[in-house]
This record gives C-alpha cells, sequence and structure tokens, in this order.
C-alpha cells in the first residue's frame, strides 16, 4: 500500500466520530497487531464479515460503513497534508513517542499525531509548564525562569499556545535558545498564521507544532481541554505555575497525580489566591521561584478506597481490616492479574477479600495498567506488553 493511501485509512481510523481513544485504540490494536491486517485489507471486507470476525455493534458497523464511503473526501485531506509538509505518525510507527504510550497508555494516547517540524524533537526529554490564562506576574515569572532552565539543561519545553502561562513558556524558552513543541487545540491545517509566525523557528528544528484531532477542525472548548492531556503526556516533568480548582490545568495536574506522577507546584506567596496549595495538599511537590523542590515527594493518598471503607483479609494473614492495607491490597490485586484474566468476583475470592466488588471494578477500569477481555462477565488482565502499549 502507498503512504499516501496508507494516510488516507489512518485519517478514517484516528476520527471516527463518537468513538472515545481507548475504544479506537483497541480497535487499531485488533486489526493491525493481533490479526496482522492492513487498512486496505480491512476496508475491503464486506460488512457482514466485520460483524463475524470483530463482533462489532449495529451502531461501530454504521459508523464504519460511513466511513468507508468518506475515503475518497479524505484522500483530498491527505494529499493537502503531504503537499503542505505536514507528517503523520500512527500510533504503530516506530516514530511514535514512546513517552505518550507510557504516560496516556491505551485509554488517552492519541491513534495518529500530525506534525510540522523536526520529528526529532518527540524523542528527547520534555518539560510541561503548565498554568492559567489570567495568571499573575509571580506564576509569569516563575514560568519564565523554569523556561530558561529547560534551555540550558537542553531540555523540550511543551506548551498548549494559549494566553498567559503557555505563551510565556513558549516566549522564553526561544529567547533563550531553547526548543519547544506546540500542543494545539485544533486542526494542525488550520494554524496558517502560527505557521507564519514561526516560520523560522519551525524551519530551524526549534519549534515542533503539533496536533491530535481531525486536520481540519477549528479551535473548540473541548479541543482545549483534550488538548491538556497531551501537554502533560509528552512531558517527562510538569511544572505548575499557577492553578484555579478548575480548569485544564487543575484536571491535568489531579490525573497525573492519581497516576503517581510527580507534578511539581509553585510555592504561591501568602496573598495570592490561586490553588496551588490544594495542589501540594493533594501530592504535589512544591518548588520555589525558580523550581527547585522546597522538600522531598509526599506520598500520595490511597487510590482504591478512603480509609472508612478500607477493608483487608483475615488477621492471621498478617493483613488487618484497616485503610493502612489499601496499598497492600492493590499491589496484590495487580500481581494476581498478570497471571491472568480475572472477574472482580474471582478476585475477591482468590485473594479472599472482604469487600464490595464494584470498588475493585471502578479501580481496574481507572488503572492505566489495566485491560478488559471482553468476555461476559467482565474480566481484568494487565496490559500485554506485546502489544502496542
Amino acid at each position: 500500500m502507498s503512504h499516501f493511501a496508507e494516510n488516507t485509512y489512518w485519517i478514517a481510523v484516528a476520527h471516527l466520530p463518537g468513538w472515545k481513544v481507548e475504544r479506537i485504540n483497541r480497535f487499531i490494536i485488533r486489526v493491525t497487531h493481533e490479526n496482522q491486517m492492513s487498512w486496505s485489507d480491512f476496508f475491503a471486507l464486506e460488512k457482514k464479515v466485520w460483524k463475524e470476525v470483530f463482533a462489532f455493534s449495529d451502531k461501530e458497523l454504521g459508523d464504519l460503513e460511513n466511513v468507508r464511503n468518506e475515503l475518497p473526501k479524505l484522500a483530498f485531506i491527505a494529499e493537502q497534508l503531504t503537499n503542505e509538509g505536514f507528517i503523520m505518525i500512527p500510533l504503530n510507527a516506530q516514530e511514535y513517542p514512546q513517552v505518550l504510550k507510557e504516560n496516556l497508555k491505551t485509554r488517552h494516547a492519541p491513534p495518529v499525531v500530525y506534525i510540522k517540524g523536526r520529528k526529532g524533537m518527540l524523542q528527547e526529554d520534555a518539560v510541561a509548564i503548565v498554568g492559567s490564562r489570567k495568571a499573575g506576574q509571580a506564576a509569569l515569572d516563575f514560568t519564565s525562569k523554569v523556561a530558561v532552565k529547560c534551555a540550558t539543561e537542553s531540555k523540550v519545553v511543551v506548551s498548549g499556545f494559549a494566553k498567559g502561562v503557555d505563551k510565556q513558556a513558549l516566549e522564553s524558552t526561544l529567547e533563550a535558545g531553547g526548543k519547544s513543541i506546540i500542543v494545539l487545540p485544533q486542526g494542525i491545517l488550520t494554524f496558517q498564521s502560527g505557521f507564519k509566525k514561526y516560520y523560522e523557528a519551525i524551519a530551524g528544528g526549534d519549534v515542533l507544532v503539533l496536533s491530535t484531532f481531525f486536520p481540519k477542525a477549528g479551535w473548540d472548548v473541548g479541543l482545549a481541554m483534550a488538548r491538556n492531556i497531551i501537554i502533560y503526556g509528552l512531558a517527562k516533568e510538569i511544572y505548575v505555575a499557577e492553578s484555579e480548582t478548575r480548569g485544564g490545568t487543575w484536571e491535568g495536574a489531579m490525573a497525573g497525580l492519581k497516576r503517581g506522577r510527580n507534578i511539581y507546584t509553585r510555592l504561591p506567596k501568602p496573598q495570592e489566591k490561586n490553588a496551588n496549595l490544594k495542589l501540594l495538599e493533594f501530592g504535589a511537590i512544591a518548588v520555589d521561584d525558580n523550581g527547585n523542590a522546597t522538600a522531598p515527594p509526599r506520598p500520595l493518598p490511597a487510590r482504591l478506597f478512603e480509609s472508612s471503607d478500607a477493608v483487608g483479609v483475615s488477621e492471621d494473614q498478617g493483613r488487618f481490616e484497616s485503610g493502612e492495607n489499601v496499598r497492600h491490597v492493590e499491589e496484590e490485586i495487580l500481581r494476581l492479574l498478570e497471571k491472568g484474566a480475572y472477574s472482580s468476583r474471582e478476585i475477591l475470592l482468590a485473594l479472599n477479600l472482604d469487600m464490595d466488588g464494584r470498588k475493585i471494578s471502578r479501580f481496574l477500569k481507572n488503572h492505566p495498567g489495566v485491560k478488559t477481555t471482553g468476555d461476559k462477565p467482565l474480566r481484568y488482565t494487565r496490559n500485554d506488553q506485546t502489544t502496542l502499549f
């Protein structure tokens, strides 16, 4: 299959209407990895074969049929991307950023990334500096200092290209001779004014522009929120300059903390009104105005239950019915799943646990290292290391 035709199929698959990212990724894994099929072979199959082999729902079959009919239109977009020098990197390509797979897993890793610039930048260590659009001067000064520090350490700064902290991070990085990735809240073909402004930096290898959305999608608040996930996913280090108690910065930081990531958060001045202290209470690492940690990382709170809900197993097995046992229970469950696929009831029986199976199900569904098998009853297992992830 030609590279041009392959890109057409990937555009179709990556943006299936109404499909969540995880569903698309599992579909990709099923077709390209488990069945070793090309997209041209897949779309050449009859609808009844799709249903028999892949057990798609009626809605999914309809979506795939509609996309198949749209392939000629999508071919024009694939051609435009190629002619204008954009690069498409699908999930199964060697150039796909490994850091995205590691941080976002099957649930959130984008099926395709569209870029313009030096693609090798995606393999370099990156730092995200995030914060409010209406950040105060203290947050902007902090952003500039961390950006300059990253530039001197040859680390890439990831920016969301929004007002406030994002723009400050980008401009300070470039002024210091550093490198930056701009993550767009829109399709990459709609960023023409930005390409003109940063043409020299892109051509010189200092700026990479990246989007994960349909190439012709305009700016949208929903895309802006989804873009924040990619910013956090690309970064090995995350610095919060200023956060409110809601919005993209807050949600991204909280999601990172739940996944056990280190979130470096600026210690605010006494007169400041923001949510930085709240993030520190939830386990973020306090840093000074220069981005240096003021204390070692604090242990995260238990994730599976509140302490009042946690119930362990019998005392004669060396474990007690208290919140102190939560971590141990989680680790035992995850170790069990390395051996195979188990339903929540089977987990309870195998580990002799006296607790609500629904809590175990919620924990496993939200765990990035766990996948479901699709059997009935629903079974859980660890992500197979031989898959794309």
